[in-house]
């Protein structure tokens, strides 16, 4: 009994999360079936809506362009009309005062008298009320005047309800420009103070234009429009509503008039050039969903708009319920099961539990021998590790970091590792991270600054990798003192031995060619003895000159390219612009040389070694190149040294030339000589895009 209620106890246990989760998984369908389904409905309203305001937009189009067909009739009747009687000038000037209808102003204008018939067209009513019964609309007769067309005969109306005789249009509209051109002209015009669908003709008169024939009619016919949008419905409470360009409401449903709408989604249309938009309103607290079109030839934002309760209530209820029906029937279904097949499983299961936790607990014993092992290996490394994230933040430290920096574990993981760098190295340093991010691992020359404020030169080896879940870099760091230290002094002693033995070499060259040209300057002197013939002098003193002379370059050329006298007796700086200025007298090169706080007494070894470097980096860019010019900028401040040399030439891919054993040798003598004096060296080029190297010493 005791049996059958612990496996029924147990059944419960097994099941309890499973149903929990089943649950769960039941709610999260729903809950993003819901969604889905309400984008959806969303999605098919929109369109559904959009097509709507478009609709609209095309009725008022079509209603445009039906009153300009029926325009081109009514022309053809006003044509009709206005040519079945005689037309003439008498003899009287009429004075009219003159407004134009854009901008107001008045002058006097004198017309000659123009007849219809026999009678005055100027202020006569005939005419336009005579086409006004034939077919309605407006109807005027134009006067060509030097400033335009001026209404002498019109049913026009201006804002006084009065006929807008002597109103004229300037020459500058498009209307008396098309005129002018002797065409005829149909489409939207300003007509006084409204804008209209216009047809005008010109009137000639013995070849001569002496006026214009309009007809049109209002562009909006706001009672015919607002017919047309009470046809249209949108679900149970949507509505269209249309604005004008001062966002004023101008058409809406007639069941619609007396609401307001609000001033907020008026601003919205207004300034939104998105043409779908859902918007709550803070007046009556409702979500609409909106599209919106405009007609620019009317200037009318048309809008339609719909409660998203509408769209979205009875669908979204329907699938709630669904979901909760079938979840409920799949949860009973999983009971059954689970009750059915966990009876003969449970001992199973408990014994593989047993036997997992066995299997667990040797897991563990080995991981821990494991992570002992690494703490061992970790903490008594040679070199400095670090584990920092991808800001530079330090994560872990080992024993060797904290005694050769100075500084404790615990204040070690409270820095930077820029906080560990020289300031002219911070900038360097970034960029070396940047490739280790992006390829994943790196080997570069750097610098730490202890807690005493020394500074150790170290070589780095960083890798990305994955650590306690994040993704971190992994630093080892060796210490190169003593080995910078050991190629400083070898260097430094070649070097020296190679000055002294090319000075030992010059002095010898210069102490034994001297002797023999001073032998030959003695014999050249006992040339005038009389026992010489003249041609054998003249013979003679030829052959010696051309020895003397070419013994003579020959010293000068060994001496300077051994042993820069010049440095020795004038500084690094003298020797340097000799130098330029005998590459600028070439005329393959121009070269512009700028120093600033380079003293004389600087250590001999420094300016040997920057003399050197200066000269290889020019003969490279005379070489190879193919450069206009090369700029120099040598500067000290306080204890640094600082070298900038560029050119203009094409340039290389400096990562690969540097990298390969067979290339780049000239610039490899220069890093080596630069670092053998504790210096950087930061080379920059790219193909096409020049040379760049920047040194600190």
């Amino acid at each position: 009994m005791k049996n059958k209620y612990f496996n029924l106890k147990l059944k419960f246990q097994l099941f309890y999360p499973v149903l929990i989760a089943l649950i769960v998984a039941i709610i999260v369908f729903t809950f993003f079936l819901v969604n889905i389904s309400r984008e959806s409905i969303y999605q098919i309203a929109e369109n559904d809506m959009l097509l709507e305001a478009t609709t609209i937009k095309k009725m008022f189009e079509r209603e445009r362009e039906l009153k300009l067909e029926n325009v081109k009739t009514n022309l053809k009747v006003a044509h009709r009309l206005f040519y079945d009687k005689h037309l003439r000038f008498s003899r009287v000037i009429d004075k009219v005062e003159g407004t134009n209808q854009f901008s107001h102003i008045k002058h006097e204008i004198s017309i000659k008298q123009l007849l219809w018939g026999g009678e005055p067209l100027l202020n006569s009513n005939t005419f336009p009320d005579e086409t006004y019964e034939l077919f309605g609309g407006t109807t005027t007769i134009f006067q060509k005047i030097d400033s335009g067309f001026l209404r002498i005969s019109t049913n026009v109306l201006n804002e006084n309800n009065e006929r807008a005789v002597g109103t004229f249009i300037p020459n500058s509209s498009i209307v008396a420009y098309t005129i002018n051109q002797g065409k005829v002209y149909y489409g939207r015009a300003y007509v006084v103070n409204d804008w209209y669908i216009t047809a005008y003709e010109p009137i000639y008169m013995d070849n001569e234009l002496i006026g214009v024939l309009y007809v049109g009619g209002k562009e909006k016919d706001i009672e015919k429009l607002r017919l047309t949008l009470n046809t249209i419905t949108i679900g149970e409470t949507g509505f269209p509503f249309v604005l004008d360009i001062d966002g004023e409401i101008v058409l809406q449903p007639l069941d619609f008039r007396n609401k307001i709408i609000d001033k907020t989604l008026q601003k919205l249309v207004m300034s939104d050039s998105v043409k779908i938009k859902r918007f709550t309103s803070p007046v009556y607290n409702v979500e609409y969903l909106l599209a919106y079109d405009y007609y620019s030839d009317f200037g009318f934002h048309i809008v339609t708009a719909i409660p998203t309760k509408e769209l979205t209530y009875v669908p979204l209820k329907t699938i709630i319920v669904n979901s909760i029906f079938i979840g409920s029937i799949l949860v009973i279904l999983i009971i059954i099961m689970m009750f059915s097949i966990t009876t003969r499983r449970v001992h199973r299961i408990l014994r593989a539990i047993k036997v997992s936790n066995t299997k667990l607990k040797t897991t563990k014993e080995a991981l821990k021998r494991s992570e002992e092992n690494f703490e061992t290996i970790f903490q008594n490394s040679s070199d400095e590790i670090f584990v920092s994230d991808l800001q530079g933040n330090i994560i872990e430290v080992n024993d060797q970091a904290s005694k050769s920096l100075g500084y404790s574990h615990q204040e070690l993981l409270q820095m930077n590792i820029l906080d560990l760098k020289p300031l002219k190295q911070a900038e360097l340093f970034l960029k070396y991270r940047k490739t280790i991010i992006e390829e994943g691992a790196y080997l570069y020359d750097s610098e730490y600054i202890t807690n005493s404020g020394d500074t150790i030169p170290v070589e780095t080896n960083s890798r990305v990798l994955e650590f306690n879940g994040e993704t971190v870099i992994l630093s080892i760091s060796r210490n190169l003192a003593k080995r910078k230290e050991m190629e400083r002094k070898v260097l430094s002693a070649v070097i020296q031995t190679e000055e002294k033995e090319r000075e030992r070499f010059s002095k010898d060259m210069h102490d034994g060619i001297g002797p023999l040209l001073s032998t030959i300057k003695l014999y050249v002197n006992e040339l005038g003895s009389a026992e010489i013939g003249k041609k054998e002098k003249i013979e003679f003193v030829d052959q010696v000159n051309k020895m003397l002379d070419d013994a003579v370059t020959s010293i000068r050329e060994i001496s300077n390219n051994l042993m820069p006298r010049v440095i020795h007796e004038y500084g690094l700086v003298k020797a340097l612009e000799a130098f330029c200025e005998k590459v600028n007298q070439t005329g393959k090169i121009y070269v512009d040389f700028n120093t600033t706080g380079i003293e004389y007494s600087l250590d001999k070894n420094v300016q040997l070694i920057l003399f050197r470097v200066i000269s290889e980096l020019l003969t490279n860019t005379i070489k190879h190149a193919k450069a206009k010019s090369a700029y120099i900028q040598l500067q000290k401040s306080d204890d640094n040294i600082s070298l900038i040399f560029t050119d203009d030439g094409i340039g290389f891919d400096s990562k690969t030339v540097m990298e390969n054993k067979n290339t780049g040798i000239g610039l490899k003598s220069i890093v080596s000589r630069i670092k053998s004096i504790n210096g950087n060296c930061e080379i920059i080029s790219k193909e096409g895009k020049g040379f760049k190297i920047i040194i600190e010493i």
